[in-house]
């Protein structure tokens, strides 16, 4: 069973029970990521939504394009959906940074 990090109206982010990968879930999509892979998505899509915040005249409009594993495979969001999923990856950082400081040092 995993464990949820955190939720929002998109999906969630979960962590398996050995620690070693983060379980992302939105719309219909699921991606398995490293802990280290965490930074470099949150960047992407941090970049991506302020690339094209003040630029969309309409939130809903689902038009903004993130690339897949494959040169064939895209992701397609909305302003609102790429912003949440930031959220899930902001907010699961945060938690494994808090994690992290409060856990007995292994010395």
């Amino acid at each position: 069973m995993c464990r949820s990090l955190h939720h929002n109206d998109l999906g969630c982010i979960s962590r398996c029970p050995q620690g070693c990968c983060l379980h992302i879930y939105f719309g219909n999509v699921a991606l398995c990521l490293k802990r280290a892979e965490l930074p470099e998505w949150r960047a992407t899509i941090h970049s991506l939504y302020e690339q094209h915040a003040h630029q969309l005249p309409d939130p809903q409009v689902r038009c903004l394009v993130l690339p897949g594993a494959t040169a064939h495979q895209k992701f397609v969001f909305t302003l609102e959906e790429l912003f949440l999923l930031y959220d899930l990856l902001m907010c699961a950082s945060l938690l494994l940074e808090a994690e992290a400081l409060l856990l007995p040092s292994a010395t």
